[in-house]
């Protein structure tokens, strides 16, 4: 028993001296949105699992737009989808209509992209947004995503949830992470001093209770 709480006691410091991990992504109704910083302003928007999504987004079959705000300062914004078809201009200061299709004005410092036909939806998407930074900068930290699907390419309003949420960036630029990705901490070798004298005390505490207990 008390080789169990020193055991777990050195997992919980040596956890702590390598860094806790963060959530880089969020999974709604079974869907999975993750951002990736990719460097150069270019944000990456990977959206997997769609086809098998659960609750009121089980029959969608295409994307209608989304919008990306909480990024900083930028006077152009420009989509890719990585199958095609070409890229979207977003259009500044709008957001995805909460009441119909497409987008809407009221985005505040946002982007909102839109295409035309609609996406047919598989499940792995990926989209590069490129901001042209403009004032106080980009910054990609932390930006706010949301999305509108929809079941049939002509309707005029979205299929269940409105997803609106904020999702912390993948904090390893370029690369896709899925579940909980790792962040950067005090290297190994900067936490093991502390890590081994808080080691040494609980078996310094385990030795006084053995003699207290003899």
């Amino acid at each position: 028993m008390l080789f169990r709480k020193l055991l777990g006691g050195a997992a919980f410091l040596l956890a702590a001296a390598l860094g806790g991990p963060a959530q880089a992504n969020v999974v709604s109704q079974g869907v999975t949105f993750t951002f990736n910083d990719l460097g150069s302003n270019i944000l990456r928007l990977t959206v997997d699992n769609i086809l098998n999504a659960t609750g009121d987004w089980a029959p969608v079959q295409f994307f209608d737009a989304f919008d990306i705000r909480d990024v900083g300062s930028f006077s152009a914004a420009t989509a890719t989808y990585s199958a095609g078809p070409a890229s979207d201009g977003g259009s500044l200061g709008q957001q995805v209509n909460g009441s119909g299709v497409g987008c809407e004005s009221g985005g505040g410092a946002s982007a909102c992209f839109d295409w035309t036909p609609n996406l047919s939806l598989t499940n792995h998407m990926v989209f590069d947004i490129a901001f042209t930074p403009s004032g106080g900068g980009v910054d990609l930290g932390d930006p706010h995503l949301k999305v509108s699907f929809l079941v049939n390419a002509t309707d005029t309003n979205k299929t269940g949830d409105l997803l609106s949420v904020n999702i912390g960036t993948d904090p390893t630029p370029g690369t896709f992470c899925t579940g909980v990705c790792p962040v950067p901490g005090p290297t190994l070798g900067a936490g093991l001093p502390g890590l081994i004298a808080a080691c040494g005390g609980l078996l310094a505490l385990a030795r006084r209770r053995r003699q207290r207990a003899a």
